[in-house]
């Protein structure tokens, strides 16, 4: 029975920790690198992380021989236009099965994977976006949306992952 409870505790501890480490856990640095609209390495003084922006997804850039998205480069260049040089802090939710950190990359009191969105340079990514940042980032869509933003100018804007889809 003290076993039981033990490995009980144990569990409870360690979930509890984990979800602790995800809410709360931050790495700062400087912005190396940016891969394409909603990717970006930072580097600490300690280490380089590939991040991936959480809650969004930007259009697709051409690699590995298949056709670019509309707007992706252009989503690419901005992102890089804002962020290569500067210090951020990634506030890191998950590491995906890429082995990105995914997370809300933030500089100063900008939110970088708003800011995708505002511009209409990236759609929110529903499947990831179901809590109380996913509703904000949806209100900003929205707004991009009626503005004709990015890539809200296209008549047929096609959400990245149904672009991906069609690539296979």
């Amino acid at each position: 029975m003290k076993k039981i409870i033990l490995a009980a505790v144990i569990l409870t501890v360690c979930t509890v920790a984990k979800a602790d480490f995800y809410s709360i856990h931050t790495i700062g640095g400087t912005v190396t690198k940016v891969s394409d609209g909603d990717t970006l390495t930072v580097k600490s003084k300690n280490k380089t992380i590939t991040v991936r922006l959480a809650r969004i997804d930007a259009p697709e850039i051409s690699h590995y021989g298949k056709p670019a998205q509309p707007f992706g480069k252009e989503a690419g260049d901005y992102l890089r236009e804002v962020v290569k040089g500067e210090n951020v802090v990634v506030y890191i939710d998950d590491v995906d099965k890429y082995g990105r950190t995914v997370g809300t990359v933030m500089m100063g009191n900008e939110n970088i994977n708003a800011l995708m969105v505002e511009e209409g340079l990236a759609w929110v990514y529903d499947e990831y976006a179901q809590d109380v940042q996913g509703a904000g980032l949806n209100e900003l869509e929205s707004v991009a949306r009626e503005k004709k933003k990015g890539l809200w100018q296209d008549a047929n804007p096609i959400y990245p992952a149904d672009f991906r889809k069609l690539q296979k």
